[in-house]
């Protein structure tokens, strides 16, 4: 019998770990995965997005590899800020996650943080200042008990 591996809620983890890093830099960007109403003025989004393609053997091949205990997602971390200070907060945001592996994120085993690129993403909408960085992430599951 398979044993029955779960995966943290990958986005709920970066969330956590991103505003406890971000306060310590005394960073007010509020870390969200929702966009409140009214929007905060300064502001990280993290949202798992794994449809965006990372043309690599599964994506081509449509095949996951032998390690199912492993999870793969791929996140995009969007920074905002009304004051044109968006691409600083980006590249902190992109230093700290860069650096987490390997280590825990909260309560997730990381092994591995690629970075898989970044995008001056200006809202068409409103105009305001917004950079997007892609990370593919390797992380550990645990075993259903």
């Amino acid at each position: 019998m398979y044993e029955r591996i779960v995966f943290a809620d990958i986005e709920e983890q970066l969330v956590d770990y991103l505003a406890a890093e971000l306060s310590e830099l005394a960073d007010t960007a509020e870390v969200v995965t929702r966009t409140p109403d009214p929007r905060p003025p300064r502001m990280v989004r993290v949202v798992r997005n794994d449809r965006k393609a990372r043309l690599d053997v599964e994506d081509r091949e449509g095949r996951r590899g032998a390690h199912l205990v492993f999870d793969r997602p791929r996140v995009v971390i969007e920074c905002i800020d009304d004051a044109g200070q968006a691409a600083g907060l980006a590249s902190n945001v992109r230093a700290i996650v860069a650096a987490i592996a390997p280590g825990f994120i909260g309560e997730v085993w990381c092994d591995s943080v690629e970075d898989a690129g970044g995008e001056n993403d200006t809202d068409p909408a409103t105009g305001t200042p917004r950079y997007s960085i892609i990370f593919d992430l390797i992380v550990r599951g645990k075993v259903l008990a």
